[in-house]
């Protein structure tokens, strides 16, 4: 079978990931099938094409045409045409044409299934006409486009099947962690001082993530606890943040930290703070519980769906909630150990990278046989 692995989506951040360790396992794994990938610029780098075998097929997409929606879709079905492929394999959609052949297509796109998260409280009228415009506009090319959908969370596959109607085949296929957490060889050391309660904001800067909250969780940790020493590690910039000059005693901004650094950067902490608003599946939370961190965040269907009884939950935009959780972590031993004891019992619910391309091979196996049938 000639399968097309349709990166053409992607810019960066977990898309890229996900698509870096499928080619690497796809690689590893015995196959007979042919695999044609549409690789766009965020790519670059990122994989040894030249490691692969003859089966494999790479095929480049300008930049220029990689940023232009209309330009994308017309050289992806030039590539469809000249590599007939048997079946189609978009990493993560939605697709925005509809192929002779069958489509299966990864979904991930959290404000189509979380709508009513407090996210869009803080947007104005302009944004939020935005997000029910592209709402619409992007269910609308799920649902016309693709054969078969691909969930990462079975919380997300319940909600967009229901509220959108969706009648064809669903599957979930959870993510996983990054094989750095499984290759102690691989850690590098990070410095980060052990003199104060380390907390762990790993994340960028973006609306969604809500670390924008910090400060109000800061001052209500100091006005409860005046001698309690702390620091907020934060993985980005400190310009990243407007409010960084008048914080920077209790904030500590790592700036990019590099892959291998990160298993040593949960070793190091004693707490995860992730505040988010809006995820269909974050690996984050997976590092986590893999590293027993114990953890607070908010209370949203998809922290619960992946951290069950791991995770402390707070109302998702309550900074007085949060600043109690981490006290409460900082003062009740029993209370970590209890979580890090959930923690090493919930992460092993959860399959490895190979096991996740094994499984996607199926689905895409399962699909072209069923569309054969007919």
């Amino acid at each position: 079978m000639r399968i097309l692995i349709d990166n053409s989506n992607l810019f960066a951040g977990g898309g890229i990931q996900v698509a870096v360790s499928l080619l690497n396992d796809l690689k590893k794994i015995e196959t007979l099938h042919e695999f044609i990938v549409l690789q766009p610029t965020g790519m670059k780098g990122k994989i040894e094409e030249i490691s692969f075998d003859s089966k494999f097929t790479f095929v480049q997409i300008d930049e220029k045409v990689h940023l232009n929606i209309l330009k994308r879709v017309s050289y992806s079905r030039k590539v469809e045409e000249k590599f007939r492929p048997d079946i189609i394999f978009t990493v993560f959609g939605p697709s925005y044409y509809k192929s002779k052949v069958p489509k299966i297509v990864g979904m991930a796109i959290p404000y189509l299934i979380y709508p009513d998260s407090p996210f869009f409280e803080k947007l104005g009228f302009k944004e939020k006409i935005k997000y029910r415009i592209l709402s619409i506009l992007k269910s609308r090319f799920f649902k016309k486009n693709s054969d078969a959908l691909i969930f990462e969370s079975e919380a997300a596959r319940k909600i967009f099947t229901e509220r959108f109607s969706y009648k064809k085949p669903t599957y979930t296929v959870n993510n996983t962690l990054n094989t750095i957490f499984l290759e102690k060889e691989r850690w590098q050391s990070i410095d980060l001082p052990q003199d104060k309660f380390n907390i762990l904001c790993l994340s960028a800067n973006y609306p969604h993530k809500n670390l924008n909250i910090i400060p109000q969780v800061i001052e209500i940790l100091k006005t409860k606890k005046p001698n309690f020493k702390f620091t907020f590690n934060i993985s980005a910039s400190a310009e990243d943040f407007p409010w960084a000059e008048n914080k920077c005693e209790n904030v500590n901004f790592l700036g990019h930290v590099p892959l291998e650094k990160i298993p040593d950067l949960y070793v190091k902490s004693d707490l995860l703070f992730f505040p988010t608003l809006l995820e269909v599946f974050s690996t984050t939370y997976l590092e986590a519980l893999k590293m027993q961190v114990p953890i607070v965040t908010s209370d949203m269907p998809f922290s619960r769906d992946v951290c069950d009884n791991g995770a402390i939950y707070c109302k998702p935009t309550d900074p007085l909630e949060y600043a109690e959780a981490i006290i409460c972590i900082f003062e009740n031993s029993e209370i970590r150990h209890n979580l890090m004891t959930e923690q090493s019992k919930i992460i092993k619910k959860f399959a490895t990278s190979e096991e996740r391309t094994k499984k996607y091979l199926s689905i895409i196996e399962k699909t072209y046989n069923n569309a054969n049938k007919k």
